[in-house]
């Protein structure tokens, strides 16, 4: 931690002031970077200009940062930077303090209020003067050197020094012009739904309560839920259990099912069961075989799984938002009876295979609007580099049931190395099978497609819309995002 005196603290704001004056002529909103000698105001657009962008857990603040015209400096906004975090912000004009989060400025001890000091531009045109800022977190005065001051009207801190102060951890990228912040809550949300995503891939179902007559009895409960489709990325998704995507349901066909769906968000919802033949009540469709589920409330389906396919249940309420955010999963349904594979012949639905995977295919919108694609694209949940891989051995066999939940966008996936074929289509196999190497999925389509493990390597498979393979719409430097996963061969 820097460890600054109070008088080179005062030498060091009087410098600062010389500058900051200048930008009480621009737009309070303005993201300012060093430009020779100056400071330059820019728009601070993604995209617009070579200004600092600045991320909080993944979403951009309006203003950016900003940087001295040493480049000795980088500042934040630090209203910006604390309702990024869910703090309410408030002025104490009385003690001259920035309030965060809960708690009134508390008792001080230091004698330092009152200070000021005031700097002046060579023009003589105006006067920029300050009294000493503190900013006070929960109660609790902030100690450091995050040095608060006015730019603008607008009170802005040391970078790393607001991060550390706010329980932050930061990274500044200078070849992407980017402050990145991460908060704990983002890392432990990373963790902790690991294994779900992993048991969405591996096609593992929920663990049904079997009732005595052999009713398979699950429960979903919708709820906004914290997710973090990359690391250090956080989001607030409409979930079922609180997963993205929602557990897989699993059953065998002609198995008697009854899903109790509990409503805990704020408006209502359905679940409908995408591709299954159900009765016409047992649809989810609001206002035309049952009415919407309210809030706090709870209704029960029911019905047999009939036939042997891959399918898909969702939200049917308010389907761009809560199907857009998350509320979907994969509804398996295996045959009674399998049968070995022909080593030297095609493919088939109904055999048995070394490995039985899952990709559900969507995305959020973090940084865009409903108007706008998803910034990023996922597989079950994940965007890469933070998707799971599909691993095999050399000589293995795989299935892999491919679901689009997308509301909008066509995924076209492509797997490098090797052919697959294609075994089913929206539930039901395919009359005759096709060998290739990219499949094209609409919005609310499954393909279930197997191939041979022959070429030992790391695979791409990824989809072949490239803008679906970047993480906020960027591909900075390079780097590779959104539907890509790897299929693993060891020989």
């Amino acid at each position: 931690m820097k460890i600054r005196s109070v008088t080179a603290g005062f030498r060091n704001r009087l410098v600062k002031l010389s500058f900051a004056s200048a930008l009480l002529f621009a737009s309070a909103a303005a993201n300012v970077y060093a430009h020779g000698d100056d400071m330059i105001a820019s728009s601070g657009e993604m995209g617009e200009g070579p200004g600092i962008q600045a991320t909080v857990d993944g979403r951009y603040l309006a203003s950016g940062a900003m940087q001295s015209s040493d480049l000795s400096e980088i500042r934040l906004q630090v209203r910006e930077v604390a309702e990024a975090l869910g703090y309410s912000v408030k002025w104490d004009a009385r003690h001259r303090a920035v309030l965060i989060g809960t708690g009134a400025y508390p008792a001080k001890s230091d004698g330092m209020a009152g200070m000021t000091m005031a700097a002046s531009t060579t023009s003589g045109m105006m006067t920029a003067s300050s009294t000493m800022i503190e900013l006070v977190l929960n109660g609790k005065l902030v100690t450091g050197a995050a040095d608060p001051m006015f730019m603008g009207n607008k009170i802005t801190a040391v970078a790393d020094e607001l991060a550390s102060a706010l329980g932050l951890h930061y990274q500044f990228n200078a070849g992407k012009h980017l402050v990145s912040m991460v908060s704990d809550r983002a890392l432990e949300q990373f963790a902790g739904e690991e294994s779900q995503v992993r048991d969405v891939l591996n096609g593992k179902g929920m663990t049904p309560e079997v009732d005595k007559d052999g009713v398979k009895q699950f429960t979903l409960t919708a709820k906004l839920h914290d997710w973090s489709p990359v690391k250090g990325m956080l989001t607030t998704a409409w979930t079922l259990n609180g997963q993205v995507a929602a557990p897989t349901i699993r059953v065998t066909e002609g198995d008697r099912v009854r899903i109790a769906f509990h409503n805990d968000l704020t408006e209502p919802s359905t679940i409908h069961w995408h591709g299954l033949l159900v009765p016409n009540d047992m649809d989810g469709v609001p206002g035309i075989t049952q009415d919407p589920v309210q809030p706090g409330g709870t209704y029960v389906y029911e019905f047999t799984a009939s036939h042997a396919g891959t399918f898909i249940y969702h939200s049917h309420y308010d389907d761009m938002v809560q199907v857009g955010n998350g509320m979907y999963g994969a509804f398996i349904i295996d045959p009674k009876t399998t049968v070995a594979g022909d080593p030297n012949g095609d493919f088939k639905a109904d055999q048995r295979y070394d490995h039985d995977y899952t990709m559900v295919l969507s995305g959020f919108r973090v940084n865009t609007t409903g108007e706008e694609e998803e910034d990023y694209f996922t597989i079950n949940g994940r965007s890469y580099p933070d998707t799971p891989a599909i691993e095999m051995k050399q000589g293995e066999t795989a299935r892999v049931r491919l679901i689009n939940t997308d509301t909008m966008e066509i995924h076209t996936m492509h797997l490098h190395g090797m052919d697959f074929q294609v075994i089913a289509r929206n539930g039901s196999p395919v009359k005759s099978v096709e060998t290739m190497n990219t499949v094209m999925l609409g919005p609310g389509e499954t393909v279930d497609l197997a191939f041979k493990a022959t070429a030992p390597g790391n695979w791409m498979f990824h989809c072949h819309i490239l803008d679906h393979t970047m993480n906020g719409g960027d591909m900075s430097g390079g780097e590779m995002g959104g539907l890509i996963t790897l299929v693993k061969v060891k020989p």
